[in-house]
């Protein structure tokens, strides 16, 4: 059996430790937004800490790729381009297959049943309009995936993907709260890996990864977004609310516009 992950619990540690876990929190459920700037002064104060816990958290996300260096002892999360962003989830969607297709071999009945755990809790935060909480238990399970695999340098390459497209994964969740989109979306992902099946375990969880690596440009502001954003709409999370006559519809229209993506990027 897979211990459960220990990354939002506060330790002991150091205060470095726990002022970065608390930090990889707030980028995975969307707190910390692109292009947010975070000043070591002022998140000293937040966490009643010196400047050099702080310091050290901020410098050990900015060498994971997490956060960019600024001037005037400030950081900045980045705000990638759409090209960019879908390059990161395309790696770490292969990262994720592989992590799936080992874990399928050696899965347990405990394993099983944490993950269903954690897809129920999804599935209620989703209905509860609760993104914070469905972005956590989302990590969640996709952290229990890698660590199943038992590879520390394949998890530790995943988690690190994870965490640097957090901020992109939480704004397109927010943005599609209103729909049904992501209901009972890891269902199948658990099915395939409790009946051992590596080879549609891994195409799974890569197409449930990989869903920034086409965008759709979207002007209508969504819920939870500022007015004047222009909204990425992964055409992967489009087709989820389709009929089964409208997706095959839709394929032809993916590739139109994966191919428009290509060329305008």
């Amino acid at each position: 059996m897979i211990p459960e992950h220990k990354q939002f619990v506060s330790t002991n540690l150091n205060l470095s430790t726990n002022v970065y876990a608390d930090l990889r929190l707030k980028l995975i459920v969307g707190e910390l937004k692109p292009g947010q700037t975070l000043s070591i002064r002022t998140l000293a104060d937040e966490y009643n800490h010196s400047a050099m816990p702080v310091r050290e958290a901020l410098r050990q996300l900015s060498s994971e790729g997490a956060l960019v260096g600024e001037a005037k002892k400030a950081y900045r999360v980045p705000d990638l381009s759409p090209n960019e962003a879908a390059k990161l989830f395309y790696v770490r969607a292969a990262l994720e297959g592989a992590s799936a297709e080992i874990a399928a071999k050696t899965v347990t009945q405990k394993d099983v049943k944490y993950m269903r755990s954690l897809s129920k809790k999804m599935d209620h935060a989703w209905e509860d309009k609760e993104c914070g909480i469905f972005l956590e238990c989302n990590f969640l399970f996709h952290s229990y995936i890698y660590a199943m695999a038992n590879n520390t340098v394949l998890e530790k390459m995943a988690e690190n993907l994870y965490i640097r497209t957090g901020p992109w994964l939480a704004k397109g969740i927010k943005n599609l709260s209103e729909s049904k989109a992501w209901q009972k979306s890891h269902d199948g992902i658990i099915d395939a890996l409790a009946s051992q099946d590596s080879i549609m375990a891994r195409k799974l969880i890569e197409e449930d990864s990989g869903w920034g690596k086409t965008y759709n440009r979207v002007a209508k502001p969504p819920p939870f977004s500022d007015a004047h954003d222009v909204v990425l709409v992964p055409i992967c999370w489009t087709r989820r609310l389709l009929s089964s006559t409208s997706r095959k519809r839709m394929h032809g229209l993916e590739t139109a516009c994966a191919a428009k993506v290509r060329k305008t990027y």
